[in-house]
C-alpha cells in the first residue's frame, strides 16, 4: 500500500471510532442540577438570599439590610436590622435593632399560585429570628410560617 491508501484507511478508522464514542455518550448529564434555593414571600415571589424580609402586607415587622452567609447550604444565617413599621401605642417604644435570621433544612417546593405557579424551587423549611424585645432584651421568634411553605402544593 502506498501512503495515500494508508491515510485513507487511518481516516476511516478514526471516523468509525469517533462515531462509536458519540453514540455511546449519555444523552444527559449524570448529575442533575438542583432547583434554586429561595425565600418565598406572601405573594409567592421567589428571591435568592433576600436583602429584605417582611412579615405583614402593609405595616409591621420587617428585617432590612440582610447579609447572608451559607445561603444554599443546609443552614444559613442572615444578619440585618429589624424594625416595626406599625403604629405605636402611646408610650410603647418602636422596636428597632439588630436581627439574626437562621434558616435550615432545604426542601423541594412547587409553587401553587402567583407568577411562579407550577415552578419548582427549594426553600428552607425552618427559620428563627433573634431580635430585640420591648423590655430591652432579646428573644427568638419562630418564622417557619414565613419561609414560603404556605405557597407550596
Amino acid at each position: 500500500m502506498n501512503f495515500k491508501g494508508i491515510a485513507k484507511s487511518a481516516t476511516v478508522i478514526v471516523v468509525a471510532v469517533a462515531a462509536c464514542f458519540a453514540l455511546a455518550a449519555p444523552a444527559t448529564s449524570a448529575k442533575q442540577s438542583k432547583p434554586p434555593l429561595v425565600w418565598i414571600d406572601m405573594y409567592a415571589q421567589a428571591e435568592k438570599h433576600p436583602d429584605f424580609v417582611y412579615f405583614t402586607a402593609n405595616s409591621g415587622g420587617q428585617v432590612h439590610s440582610l447579609k447572608w452567609t451559607g445561603w444554599g447550604r443546609r443552614k444559613a444565617v442572615g444578619r440585618g436590622i429589624y424594625r416595626d413599621t406599625s403604629p405605636s401605642y402611646p408610650g410603647k417604644p418602636d422596636l428597632e435593632g439588630p436581627a439574626r435570621i437562621v434558616v435550615w433544612k432545604p426542601i423541594k417546593c412547587v409553587i401553587a399560585f402567583g407568577d411562579n405557579e407550577g415552578k419548582t424551587f427549594r426553600i428552607y423549611r425552618h427559620a428563627r429570628m433573634l431580635r430585640s424585645d420591648s423590655r430591652g432584651g432579646r428573644k427568638w421568634i419562630n418564622l417557619n410560617g414565613y419561609t414560603g411553605l404556605g405557597a407550596c402544593k
